[in-house]
This record gives structure tokens, C-alpha cells and sequence, in this order.
């Protein structure tokens, strides 16, 4: 068969085939795989007496498929008889040329599909020997036969049940995995720099982790503050006594609006979101 195969952009709509064609029926549009409508086919004419009336064409759609959706342009030719000739008539060689064509190229459509069958079935004649697929229904046996194994041993799961029950509650933790779980709500070693806007910036946060700065106050009763906006409210703030370097870090959850202010008219040392163990 043949066929011709895009990718939308969002933006084209033109899409060309260059394969020969008798009547716009011939040509099926899909859009993922699914016939689709919403174009218009535009036909490259042949000479009026040639064999095959159009040498290709382009679809033409009203609205651009998105980059998301997978265009084929596909010629379709019904194995019809296209003109009845009558003993008593003359027959326009044109048209015997054509509906003679017509016949070839239903032909080569078919020979193309058979083509294609015989390779895929070659195919999963190679691949599934009949010694490979005895040795995996052999292996599947026995996979099967190890897994029974497993659940006679396992004998009554009500008590499994119960387990999994107190698991979800934290009750039957060792002091080890209580130890790993309040370990993923600590700060990280993977971190990420911010750029500190004018005072009163909102910032979003991109995980659950930590909000860091540390700025230089450039006389005493200086600030820096960080309010988290989010459903419980959180506000942390220092101030300076002089000249000093202030330092402030806040616990976030993942998109918190967290808002800045200072005041502090020294240097910005360091800005960052660090990330808790758990999100990295």
C-alpha cells in the first residue's frame, strides 16, 4: 500500500503524498491511528489523457494536528471494476488505459500487503522456534509450580493482613526504619541557587526541603523574614545588632508560596532551596 507518514507541529497543515491516485475516495486519512475528517485533499493533476489522473497531491487540514498526534496519508483502492464496456460501443482508449492502470495499481497495493504479511510472519518464525517456545512454556512451568511452592508456605495470611495493617501506621517499625523515615525530612546534599528579588518576592517551591539566605546587614536593627503562605502559616525571621552576616532557613513543602522580605543592605552570600533527603 501506499502511504506516507508525518508528526504534527501545532503549526502545519499541508502534507504532501506523492503517490499516483485516480479520485480523492482513494486517499484515507488517520490521525493516531484513527480515519479523520476536518482537511481538504488537493489533487497534482496529470495530463487529461494520461493513465492515472493525479500524480500526487496534499492534504490540507483546517485546524494544524498538534505536536502530539501522528498524521498517515494512505492510498486506498477498491478492488472494483471501474467501467462496463458494451459490445456495441467504441472503446475510448484513454479510459480503457486508465481503468486497465486502475487494475495494476489494485495489484501492486496487493502485492505490497502480501509482501508485508509474509515478513511479519517470517519474522515470528524466526523469533519463536518451536525448541524456544517449548523452553519457555518449560520455564513458565516451573515458575509456576515455585510460586504454589511459596504460597503453601505462607499457609494463613490473616496474619499478614494484621501486619500490613500496623506497617501502615508506623506501629511495628524498628528503631532503624523510624531512624531512616525521619532521616528523609532532613536537608539533602543536592541543592539548587536562587536569585533574591526586591523585598517582599514570592518564591515557589519545587520539592519538600528547605528555604536558605544568608545576607549581610549594613547597620544595626536590620532584618530578613521568610512567610510561608500554605495552610498552616509559618513565619521566621533575625535581625541584626550591627554589621553582621544574618542567616535564616525555613522547612517548605512542595509548592509553598514562600514570600521574602528584607531589609538587611549588605551582600547576598547565598540563596538556595536544598532538598530534602526523601525528594532526591
Amino acid at each position: 500500500m501506499q502511504k506516507v507518514s508525518y508528526m504534527g507541529d501545532g503549526t502545519t497543515t499541508e502534507f504532501t503524498f506523492n503517490f499516483p491516485y485516480f479520485e480523492n475516495s482513494n486517499i484515507i486519512v488517520t490521525k493516531n491511528g484513527e480515519i479523520t475528517t476536518g482537511y481538504t485533499i488537493i489533487g497534482t493533476s496529470a495530463a487529461p489523457d494520461a493513465d492515472i489522473p493525479y500524480t500526487g497531491g496534499k492534504v490540507v487540514f483546517e485546524t494544524a494536528p498538534t505536536n502530539l498526534d501522528s498524521i498517515t496519508i494512505a492510498r486506498h483502492l477498491p478492488l472494483i471494476r471501474n467501467v462496463d464496456y458494451q459490445p456495441t460501443e467504441n472503446i475510448d482508449p484513454t479510459i480503457l488505459n486508465q481503468d486497465l492502470n486502475y487494475l495494476m495499481e489494485v495489484i501492486k497495493d496487493r502485492k505490497d500487503e502480501l509482501n508485508d504479511l509474509i515478513e511479519k510472519y517470517a519474522e515470528i518464525t524466526n523469533k519463536e522456534l518451536l525448541e524456544t517456545v517449548l523452553a519457555r512454556i518449560d520455564a513458565i512451568h516451573g515458575e509456576i509450580v515455585n510460586i504454589d511452592e511459596k504460597i503453601t508456605e505462607l499457609g494463613d495470611i490473616s496474619q499478614i493482613n494484621n501486619d500490613i495493617t500496623s506497617l501502615k501506621n508506623a506501629e511495628n517499625f524498628t528503631t532503624t526504619g523510624k531512624n531512616t523515615i525521619t532521616h528523609q525530612s532532613m536537608p539533602g546534599d543536592s541543592s539548587v541557587e536562587l536569585t533574591l528579588g526586591a523585598d517582599g518576592s514570592a518564591y515557589t517551591m519545587p520539592a519538600d526541603g528547605y528555604l536558605y539566605l544568608a545576607k549581610t546587614s549594613s547597620a544595626s536593627g536590620q532584618r530578613v523574614k521568610f512567610t510561608n503562605i500554605s495552610s498552616v502559616n509559618m513565619a521566621v525571621s533575625t535581625w541584626s545588632s550591627g554589621v553582621q552576616n544574618l542567616e535564616i532557613i525555613m522547612p517548605v513543602s512542595k509548592d509553598n508560596v514562600v514570600y521574602v522580605y528584607y531589609n538587611a543592605g549588605g551582600l547576598t552570600n547565598q540563596f538556595r532551596f536544598i532538598y530534602a533527603n526523601g525528594t532526591k
